[in-house]
């Protein structure tokens, strides 16, 4: 479920970029034979561009495992999250969850300014540097966001999208619980920049243990809160295909920014 929150928190660019490829897909279907039948997992080395128009050509050879794990979040999501984010956004003003964003928002910079530095962005790195100085200080430790107002626009980089930049296949499509939908690939980047934040402690939690306890409960349900996705609402009888598709051309998308 934490995953699907990577579409709410799309800058107006990568907005666009989603709406070109689901563009191309309806002109894919008027434009390309049906779709053909796989018998066997599809290899790594399909390009971006086949599984676009052919969304059976995606490498999912533990679709049962991952149909599974999709209804489970499907009903954590349903029964026990989305109830506790309508209360939060009962008793918290908007002004309030809009500062919790930007706090969390920011501290997401940290992680985006070590990528933009591994994929070697000069330029990228200067400007996520630049935002989190900015908000840390003027915006009072991240619950504003001047930057943004000064032009200093968001990105968005990741380990997942540092070892595609490298050539890293995204492999076999994958669901993860709770997180929701990753492949192979991300989720060693997930993995690894999750790693990367808790040996850096910026919230230096080893010396306040007690800041995990409100910390990681907000966290979930500020991820939650920013997105409008709910499962089983797209209109579509084959949602977990849609989505499918939509991830795994959206994080090519971003690997080849």
């Amino acid at each position: 479920m934490i995953a699907m929150t990577r579409f709410g928190c799309m800058h107006a660019r990568q907005r666009g970029a989603l709406i070109l490829v689901l563009t191309l897909l309806l002109g894919a279907c008027a434009s390309t034979p049906p779709p053909r039948t796989v018998d066997e997992s599809t290899p790594d080395d399909v390009p971006v561009t086949a599984t676009t128009a052919n969304p059976l050509a995606i490498n999912d050879p533990w679709e049962g495992f991952n149909r599974r794990v999709y209804r489970f979040n499907a009903l954590a999501d349903r029964y026990a999250l989305m109830p506790v984010v309508q209360v939060y956004r009962t008793v918290t003003p908007g002004f309030a969850r809009t500062g919790v964003q930007n706090f969390f928002s920011n501290l997401g910079e940290i992680n985006t300014f070590a990528n933009s530095v591994l994929q070697i962005k000069p330029a990228s790195s200067a400007v996520t540097l630049s935002r989190f100085v900015v908000n840390s200080t003027v915006g009072l430790a991240g619950l504003f966001d001047p930057a943004t107002a000064l032009g200093l626009e968001q990105r968005n980089e990741d380990l997942g999208q540092t070892l595609g930049h490298y050539g890293v296949g995204a492999g076999p499509y994958l669901v993860l619980p709770f997180f929701g939908p990753s492949s192979l690939r991300d989720s060693v980047g997930l993995a690894g920049d999750q790693a990367f934040f808790y040996v850096l402690d910026p919230l230096q939690f080893d010396e306040h243990p007690w800041a995990r306890v409100p910390y990681w409960p907000l966290y979930v349900i500020n991820k939650r809160d920013t997105v409008n996705f709910r499962y089983y609402q797209t209109g579509s009888p084959f949602e977990y295909t849609l989505v499918r598709l939509v991830y795994m051309n959206y994080r090519a998308l971003q690997v080849e920014e």
